[in-house]
């Protein structure tokens, strides 16, 4: 048996106390200003929480299609669940698939659909998408995400 989590925090009645304020704050958002929230470099969100929520983005529709794929296809090994939030928003929408102990970073609908064809339907994880691996249960934690090329080279 396999689990998805999928973040979607947010979305839907997951966090029913904050959606009311979130929403308000994003339809008074300029397009801009989400442009620019969206397209932030990961160190402008030193606490993980200056972006948008998962569920405010692709996570909900994420969710919903995982559920409705997976049914449709028969496939009754896989369990997909709503996720609270995992504090990755500066990377994108977060998908993580146990026991493979794999993290995705999802930034289009494209990508959802490919970690679903490829890696949860076809065994095959999809690893240009990885973002995180969680280590073999040793109490080791994860793997954290290789080094952006331009913080590497100073740039």
């Amino acid at each position: 048996m396999r689990h998805v989590f999928v973040c979607t925090t947010e979305y839907a009645d997951h966090w029913a106390k904050t959606i009311a304020k979130k929403q308000a704050q994003l339809a008074a958002m300029s397009e801009e200003d989400r442009r620019r929230i969206l397209e932030a470099k990961p160190e402008e969100h030193a606490d993980g929480h200056r972006g948008l929520h998962c569920g405010q983005t692709l996570g909900g529709q994420i969710y919903e299609r995982y559920q409705q794929r997976l049914q449709a296809a028969g496939i009754s090994d896989v369990v997909v669940s709503p996720n609270a939030c995992v504090a990755q928003h500066a990377y994108g929408c977060v998908v993580m698939v146990y026991p493979d102990g794999l993290w995705y970073r999802i930034r289009e609908m494209a990508d959802a659909e490919r970690i679903l064809e490829e890696h949860i339907i076809g065994g095959r994880p999809v690893m240009d998408l990885i973002h995180r691996r969680l280590n073999p249960p040793t109490g080791r934690g994860v793997t954290p995400p290789a080094p952006r090329p331009e913080a590497a080279t100073g740039a």
